[in-house]
């Protein structure tokens, strides 16, 4: 089975706008629940632009495809984009979802039911509703865009049975309202897990001070990608590049979301067990030794030198394979500099928008 996932031309459509017209000034409205109540939060669309890209680098590296609504590919290939070069290659693909259309209306409509979570939500999207079946028209097309479109993408993933990557803001609303997508996508409880250790690994290097100690954490394969690449206009060809790279994590990520389709307890355990040896890894090379398992001793193989603790065979698996993969990805930087090389690339360096860009990453202990 292929791993692949439903991505929203939304995304595709900022992430165009982002290269043939750089970081955008404007901002846009982040859809806040509070109480029983609906309210829009503004928000810079270069952070939207930037998460968008962040996404869609990572689904391009380690998805097999990326399913896209061929009714709505006009919002981002009317213009020259790099990331028509991923359609040409066969890894962004169109699908004619839309094709059957009765297979999603009632998913579409029970998922709509559960990210209505409060009362204002439920009038608001009753009027587009009302107001799309009287006329064609919605009075409110940001809700019906981020509600009603997030609903419909989710309803595509849940009958084609594909993980979904959700534009940044439907990802906000998703959140903010409750509502949680299955846990059953390999890839994002990789990316999870990735995210979890790098952590581990800053707040290591830069202590806990409660004034100073905020850091920059962006993904691990943008930091990769920005690295490598030259300009902004090559970053989609450079991460094209690196799925060469990461063929054996993408096939051993395959063989996880087929455990995870399968329900294959015993299979799934083998695979948590093999991101447990990371963790326990990552542990000893920063020195998070204990009474009962210190570090004893050192050894020096390939790209790191690892505190020995514990298994000597477990920490040896680490040097080699899908485990020594991960490794690298997660002692590749915490991003900080990329993430300014990112904003330069647009010419944004030291000005406002890359100012809030670098908060929009900033993370605390």
């Amino acid at each position: 089975m292929a791993q692949g996932v439903v991505s929203d031309n939304w995304s595709l459509q900022d992430i165009t706008s982002l290269f043939v017209h750089g970081l955008e000034r404007d901002v846009a409205s982040e859809i806040v629940v509070k109480g029983e109540e609906h309210s829009y939060n503004p928000i810079s669309s270069a952070i939207i632009q930037t998460e968008a890209l962040f996404d869609f680098i990572s689904d391009l590296i380690l998805r097999d495809e990326i399913l896209v609504e061929e009714n709505f590919t006009h919002a981002w290939e009317q213009v020259h984009s790099p990331i028509l070069e991923a359609k040409s290659v066969g890894v962004v693909r169109a699908y004619p979802f839309l094709s059957e259309p009765e297979k999603i209306a009632a998913p579409r409509e029970a998922i709509v039911n559960h990210i209505c979570s409060t009362e204002s939500l439920r009038i608001s999207h009753r009027k587009n509703v009302d107001g799309w079946n009287a006329n064609r028209c919605t009075p409110d097309p940001l809700l019906s865009a981020t509600l009603w479109g997030g609903a419909g993408m989710c309803a595509r993933s849940f009958v084609y049975e594909k993980s979904y990557t959700p534009h940044p803001l439907r990802k906000r609303l998703f959140l903010n309202s409750g509502f949680m997508l299955p846990s059953t996508d390999a890839l994002h409880q990789l990316t999870t897990f990735l995210d979890d250790q790098k952590v581990k690994v800053i707040k290591k290097i830069y202590g806990n001070d409660s004034l100073y100690s905020a850091y920059i954490n962006i993904p691990a394969l943008p930091v990769r990608v920005i690295q490598e690449a030259n300009s902004a206009d090559q970053l989609i060809s450079v991460a094209l590049q690196m799925r060469d790279d990461f063929q054996s994590l993408r096939d051993w990520l395959k063989m996880f979301q087929n455990a995870i389709s399968r329900d294959d307890t015993k299979t799934l355990l083998d695979y948590r067990k093999q991101l447990d040896s990371v963790n326990q890894y990552i542990d000893a090379k920063i020195g998070f030794g204990s009474k009962e398992r210190p570090v004893t001793m050192e050894a020096g193989m390939g790209i790191f030198k690892i505190a020995m603790q514990g298994n000597p065979l477990e920490n040896l698996k680490n040097q080699f394979g899908v485990r020594a993969t991960l490794n690298k990805l997660v002692f590749g930087g915490s991003g900080s500099t990329e993430l300014k090389k990112y904003v330069g690339m647009f010419g944004e360096r030291g000005s406002e928008i890359g100012y809030e860009i670098e908060r929009s990453f900033t993370k605390t202990p």
